[in-house]
């Protein structure tokens, strides 16, 4: 008897010339505009839920904020986290999946964005869109070195002068070497470059909307939106809004699986979110998210400090940053006494962020890569923490003093989270 033809592996002809069609293209909701409230968030009521169609690998949200007002006594400053700030609450909501992105502030999200792009090489030392290079002063380890700055700085005067920023809503990430593993963690296959993992959106009739609120135009810190109150009054007259449109970039879907980009039982995610750390020198934050931990980030405020406005708490106040697994086993140590350069904190994890990345973290931020390698400046996850085999992640810092009461940090994950085939 004749043998059979040999089975054509599903994802086996994606990304062949010819066959693999490519498209960046407008989504559903364009144009849509937003009045800022003076001193409250603005839901984005406005906003469609995204095409039910072919595969994306992210969507784009451009975003111009139009700021236009006249102060009367009330004083106001511009924000070190502005304008990226102006959202609030910005998530992706994804029918029966995790979402892709959840975060509180949209510095988190242009934060992940900075150091990990959809587009370029994972070694751009920062997407020039998303801010400039001029460096800050202080709030750092060493402020005679060039700091990366996330401000666009728009001008705070009467002007209808528009700041415009892209932000990405990762779908999936692009592996230049991925591991294949099981939920306990054994390895599946050899290594391969890929994307994980895209969204399929056809089939499923799943409704995907991304979801924010817009800062208030004068937000009560500097933490709540790109202009913070420095002293309170009477504003004559504001004016201010957000232009948002929404674009998708991905592959038109095919009938022919074997022409399709391959599906693994793990979701790319961003997400962050805000836990107390205040009137303590020892503080521990747990990392409750079950996958593949492939970045951390501590960014750290406090309302009660800097005047009222609040301000970033300055890694220089940090004496110890461990990340830690197991029984108080470290990934990362970086302490020591202050005469020990190398070893002290925050020297030892700046100088690795910025031999990975070429930029320096942002003001009041710590921050951890492990998906991209030492060598080579390729994206793999065969570094991740996995939470599914190792019991008690958490990062450990301890203070020089403790921050105020109203202090907290944002505790940003990137991550490959379990799930079922989608």
């Amino acid at each position: 008897m004749p043998s059979a033809p040999p089975q054509v592996q599903p994802g086996s002809k994606y990304g062949v010339p010819g066959i693999t069609q490519r498209f960046e293209q407008p989504d559903t909701t364009q144009d849509s505009i937003t009045t800022l409230n003076q001193s409250a968030n603005v839901p984005w009521n406005n906003v469609f839920p995204l095409q039910k169609t072919d595969v994306v690998h992210w969507w784009e949200l451009a975003i111009t904020w139009t700021n236009v007002y006249v102060l009367g006594t009330e004083v106001v400053a511009l924000s070190p986290y502005a304008p990226y700030n102006i959202l609030q609450n910005f998530s992706l909501q994804m029918q029966g999946q995790y979402k892709p992105i959840d975060v509180l502030s949209g510095f988190d999200a242009a934060l992940f964005q900075m150091y990990r792009p959809m587009r370029g090489s994972a070694q751009m030392a920062a997407q020039t869109i998303m801010g400039t290079n001029a460096p800050p002063t202080t709030g750092y380890a060493n402020a005679a070195t060039p700091q990366a700055n996330l401000v666009a700085t728009p001008n705070q005067t009467a002007t209808t002068t528009p700041v415009t920023m892209i932000f990405e809503v990762p779908g999936c990430l692009w592996f230049d070497q991925y591991w294949d593993l099981a939920e306990d963690g054994t390895v599946l296959a050899p290594p391969i470059s890929a994307y994980v993992s895209p969204q399929y959106m056809g089939g499923g009739e799943r409704i995907v909307t991304p979801r924010t609120q817009f800062a208030p135009v004068f937000a009560s810190n500097f933490d709540l939106g790109p202009l913070g109150i420095t002293t309170a009054g009477t504003v004559t007259s504001t004016s201010s809004s957000v232009l948002v449109d929404v674009r998708r970039v991905g592959v038109y879907a095919s009938t022919d699986p074997s022409e399709m980009p391959p599906v693994f039982n793990w979701q790319y995610q961003r997400r962050a979110r805000q836990i107390p750390i205040g009137a303590q020198t020892k503080i521990d934050l747990p990392i409750t998210d079950y996958g593949q931990i492939l970045s951390i980030f501590v960014r750290m405020f406090d309302p009660g400090t800097g005047g009222a406005a609040g301000s970033a708490i300055s890694i220089t106040n940090v004496s110890k940053a461990q990340v830690l697994y197991g029984s108080n086993l470290p990934r990362f140590d970086e302490s020591g006494s202050a005469g020990s350069v190398l070893n002290a904190t925050p020297y030892a994890m700046q100088k690795r962020f910025f031999d990975q990345h070429g930029f320096l973290p942002p003001v009041g931020t710590l921050i951890w890569d492990l998906a991209l390698t030492d060598t080579g400046g390729y994206i793999t996850n065969s570094k991740a923490l996995n939470t599914l085999t190792n019991a008690n992640v958490k990062v450990h810092i301890e203070f020089v003093a403790a921050p105020t009461s109203q202090a907290y940090a944002s505790l940003g994950l990137e991550s490959l989270v379990f799930v079922s085939n989608q």
